[in-house]
């Protein structure tokens, strides 16, 4: 067990647990997205820090006025759209879609058609892949906003553009390259991307650690990205010509479905 202790952790649990009176759905819907986006770490979600939320009120909506859930209007498709600011900076913009619903791979083509893939292939391992890890959730337990949806898909579209423009330069194909690399540049203007991450930075910020087991402060820098914040940095990559800066960039930062990248194992950590 981490034994580091932050103030960041203090303030998460004097939030968690106000002297105050019962608190709502909706906000006991925000603390548990606060919750799981703080303590979810495995690869995958690296291109997941718009958590999925917590979402009872989903299952009660499928529900017939008996409480019977009919599956014949079970769809992705919730109709519900964030409450507030804060609602949109936890789970991102766009309606709340219902992950593990059957129709949720329609709903992902269907929003996500203007973002541009080098081959169906990629486009199809891009969607299976989002779709697979929806039906994670048990059905009717949690949500997933358009506008995160969409941005996870264009960041499997810039992990498969980064292994077409590895592929064509090894090939030595001046043309596709040079079409990947301009496409490369433009993702940052996507807007897929820009509706979530208009700054693309990456900075940094110093946090106050407390060892739990020796009550020493420490003042440590960590990494404080926005979620398309590597984008500069592997734009200026592809410009210099570098591949394994390329790699080294998607492999710290984003999470490279391992299908894409066969011509970029650099992107994939532990290939």
């Amino acid at each position: 067990m981490n034994s580091l202790w932050t103030d960041e952790h203090s303030q998460a649990v004097a939030a968690a647990a106000p002297v105050a009176p019962r608190p709502s759905p909706d906000r006991l819907d925000r603390l548990w997205a606060t919750v799981d986006a703080s303590t979810r770490s495995s690869a995958p979600d690296r291109r997941r820090r718009i958590r999925t939320m917590t979402g009872a009120a989903l299952l009660a909506a499928s529900l017939t006025v008996g409480g019977v859930a009919t599956a014949a209007v079970y769809s992705a498709h919730t109709g519900r759209f964030p409450s507030d600011a804060e609602d949109v900076r936890l789970g991102g913009p766009g309606e709340e879609l219902d992950p593990s619903a059957p129709d949720y791979g329609r709903v992902i083509a269907a929003e996500t058609q203007d973002i541009p893939f080098p081959s169906q292939a990629a486009r199809d391992i891009s969607r299976a892949d989002l779709v697979k890890d929806g039906q994670r959730e048990q059905p009717g337990t949690g949500s997933v906003s358009t506008g995160a949806m969409r941005l996870w898909t264009a960041q499997a579209a810039v992990c498969s553009w980064s292994n077409e423009w590895a592929a064509a330069r090894a090939a030595g194909d001046p043309a596709r390259t040079s079409r990947a690399s301009r496409t490369l540049t433009a993702s940052s203007r996507w807007p897929a991307i820009t509706d979530v991450d208009p700054q693309q930075t990456i900075a940094y910020k110093k946090v106050t650690v407390v060892d739990t087991r020796t009550g020493v402060r420490t003042i440590e820098t960590l990494p404080d990205n926005t979620e398309a914040g590597y984008l500069p940095l592997l734009i200026r990559s592809v410009r210099s010509g570098d591949v394994d800066a390329v790699g080294r960039t998607l492999a710290r930062w984003v999470y490279c479905i391992p299908g894409l990248m066969p011509d970029l194992p650099q992107a994939v950590p532990g290939s």
